[in-house]
Protein backbone atom coordinates (compact mmCIF):
# COMPACT_ATOMS: atom_id res chain seq x y z
CA UNK A 1 0.00 0.00 0.00
CA UNK A 2 1.44 3.40 -0.93
CA UNK A 3 1.35 6.52 1.24
CA UNK A 4 -1.74 8.12 -0.37
CA UNK A 5 -3.69 4.86 -0.09
CA UNK A 6 -2.70 4.53 3.58
CA UNK A 7 -3.88 8.09 4.25
CA UNK A 8 -7.25 7.29 2.69
CA UNK A 9 -7.67 3.95 4.47
CA UNK A 10 -6.80 5.51 7.82
CA UNK A 11 -9.38 8.27 7.32
CA UNK A 12 -7.06 11.21 6.66
CA UNK A 13 -8.29 14.19 4.65
CA UNK A 14 -6.20 17.00 3.24
CA UNK A 15 -6.41 19.85 5.77
CA UNK A 16 -4.17 22.37 4.00
CA UNK A 17 -1.46 22.79 1.42
CA UNK A 18 1.39 25.01 2.43
CA UNK A 19 4.29 26.56 0.63
CA UNK A 20 7.00 24.48 -1.00
CA UNK A 21 4.69 21.52 -1.56
CA UNK A 22 4.06 20.70 2.09
CA UNK A 23 0.67 19.15 2.87
CA UNK A 24 -1.14 18.61 6.20
CA UNK A 25 -3.62 15.79 6.62
CA UNK A 26 -6.07 15.28 9.48
CA UNK A 27 -8.00 12.25 10.73
CA UNK A 28 -10.44 12.25 13.64
CA UNK A 29 -11.04 8.69 14.86
CA UNK A 30 -13.32 10.07 17.58
CA UNK A 31 -14.52 13.48 18.78
CA UNK A 32 -11.58 13.92 21.16
CA UNK A 33 -8.66 12.47 19.18
CA UNK A 34 -7.05 14.05 16.12
CA UNK A 35 -4.19 12.55 14.11
CA UNK A 36 -2.00 14.86 12.00
CA UNK A 37 0.39 14.04 9.18
CA UNK A 38 2.67 16.72 7.77
CA UNK A 39 3.97 15.52 4.39
CA UNK A 40 7.03 17.45 3.27
CA UNK A 41 8.29 17.88 -0.26
CA UNK A 42 11.52 16.01 0.59
CA UNK A 43 9.55 12.74 0.86
CA UNK A 44 9.43 12.63 4.66
CA UNK A 45 6.40 12.91 6.89
CA UNK A 46 5.75 13.89 10.48
CA UNK A 47 3.02 12.10 12.46
CA UNK A 48 1.53 13.47 15.66
CA UNK A 49 -1.74 13.38 17.56
CA UNK A 50 -3.67 15.42 20.09
CA UNK A 51 -6.37 14.43 22.52
CA UNK A 52 -8.84 16.95 23.96
CA UNK A 53 -8.41 15.68 27.51
CA UNK A 54 -10.44 18.39 29.27
CA UNK A 55 -13.42 17.87 26.97
CA UNK A 56 -13.23 14.10 27.43
CA UNK A 57 -12.93 14.26 31.23
CA UNK A 58 -15.87 16.66 31.41
CA UNK A 59 -18.09 13.91 29.96
CA UNK A 60 -17.08 11.83 32.99
CA UNK A 61 -17.78 14.66 35.47
CA UNK A 62 -14.06 15.12 36.10
CA UNK A 63 -12.38 18.52 36.04
CA UNK A 64 -8.75 19.10 35.09
CA UNK A 65 -7.20 22.27 36.44
CA UNK A 66 -9.44 25.21 35.66
CA UNK A 67 -11.22 23.16 32.96
CA UNK A 68 -10.17 25.70 30.33
CA UNK A 69 -10.56 23.50 27.26
CA UNK A 70 -9.16 25.86 24.65
CA UNK A 71 -5.53 24.94 25.22
CA UNK A 72 -5.54 21.73 27.23
CA UNK A 73 -4.64 18.85 24.97
CA UNK A 74 -2.69 15.70 25.61
CA UNK A 75 -0.09 14.93 22.93
CA UNK A 76 3.09 12.88 22.52
CA UNK A 77 6.34 14.16 23.95
CA UNK A 78 8.01 13.40 20.61
CA UNK A 79 6.45 13.31 17.16
CA UNK A 80 7.44 10.59 14.70
CA UNK A 81 9.25 11.38 11.48
CA UNK A 82 9.63 8.86 8.69
CA UNK A 83 9.29 8.25 4.98
CA UNK A 84 6.09 8.87 3.06
CA UNK A 85 5.32 5.17 2.92
CA UNK A 86 2.10 3.41 3.77
CA UNK A 87 3.73 0.86 6.09
CA UNK A 88 5.44 3.62 8.09
CA UNK A 89 2.17 5.54 8.51
CA UNK A 90 0.21 2.44 9.56
CA UNK A 91 2.93 1.67 12.11
CA UNK A 92 2.88 5.22 13.48
CA UNK A 93 -0.90 5.10 13.95
CA UNK A 94 -0.64 1.64 15.55
CA UNK A 95 1.98 2.92 18.03
CA UNK A 96 -0.19 5.92 18.92
CA UNK A 97 -3.21 3.68 19.51
CA UNK A 98 -1.10 1.34 21.67
CA UNK A 99 0.04 4.29 23.77
CA UNK A 100 -3.51 5.56 24.25
CA UNK A 101 -4.88 2.09 25.03
CA UNK A 102 -2.34 1.50 27.81
CA UNK A 103 -3.29 4.62 29.80
CA UNK A 104 -4.70 3.53 33.13
CA UNK A 105 -5.65 6.36 35.46
CA UNK A 106 -6.67 3.82 38.11
CA UNK A 107 -3.26 2.07 37.98
CA UNK A 108 -0.70 4.69 36.90
CA UNK A 109 2.32 2.59 37.92
CA UNK A 110 1.38 -0.46 35.83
Amino acid sequence: MDFEEALTRLGFDLAEEGGRGARRYRAMPNRYLTYWVHADQDGTALFTWEFAIVDYLATRDIQLGSSESLNTFMFPERDERGPQEGAWLVGAVDRAEATLQCLRFDAPDD
